[in-house]
């Protein structure tokens, strides 16, 4: 599955920065939670986010992961209704942060950039379509082959004569959550690639040895 990352035009994406301020957020503390009032966009300046979704019974699932020059927090901005997913640090982050009302008073001066955050809106949506679709149609070993397919090409590192590296601090339970099943199932799978020379597993750490065979589960 491709994820189509969440930016904005560059000359919508400077606009912003200028009008923001920087904020500093350690490992795993959280940017709003679901049900906080929003009182501002945010957008990835280093690091990276995830957002976590939860369920009836309070579980959570990660339903992406944010890498720089990504934007997020506008839905609440647009009903006027409460966060409805948490936005955690995942790593150590810089975050650019538009408040609610200098966002209002821009968008109101150009009035062109509306479209733009509204295709942000819909690249959302479309993206929970397809993880809706991924967890109808594959198995765990497949769903799991999907995100990690999708994490190094958003966040991966080209290691010549390596493979592609994804260093994003994701542990087998943020592995897990991102695809509806268990942490010990995750492992399993994790190491069953690592004996077939797909990949190779370290602590917060992912490289990709072999794109190909991982796609073959898909």
């Amino acid at each position: 599955m491709h994820k189509e990352l969440l930016r904005l035009p560059t000359p919508l994406n400077d606009a912003l920065e200028n009008l923001g301020v920087v904020r500093r957020y350690r490992d795993g503390a959280a940017i709003f939670r679901c049900g906080d009032d929003a009182h501002g966009l945010f957008g990835v300046r280093s690091g990276g986010v995830q957002m976590l979704g939860r369920d009836a019974h309070g579980g959570k699932s990660v339903l992406t992961v944010l890498a720089p020059a990504e934007w997020f927090g506008e839905i609440s901005l647009i009903d006027g209704r409460p966060r409805e997913v948490d936005a955690v640090s995942s790593g150590d982050s810089e975050l650019w942060f538009v408040p609610k009302r200098e966002l209002a008073e821009f968008l109101r001066t150009h009035p062109e950039f509306y479209l733009p955050v509204a295709q942000l809106l819909t690249m959302k949506i479309r993206m929970l379509c397809r993880l809706w679709e991924d967890t109808v149609r594959l198995d765990a070993e497949g769903r799991l082959a999907t995100r990690v397919l999708e994490l190094a090409r958003n966040h991966g590192c080209e290691r010549p004569g390596q493979g592609i590296a994804i260093d994003l601090h994701l542990s087998h339970e943020n592995l897990a959550a991102m695809i509806g099943t268990t942490r010990e199932t995750v492992g399993r799978h994790l190491k069953r690639w690592e004996r077939l020379g797909w990949v190779k597993v370290a602590y917060g750490r992912l490289l990709i040895r072999s794109s190909e065979d991982l796609v073959s589960l898909i």
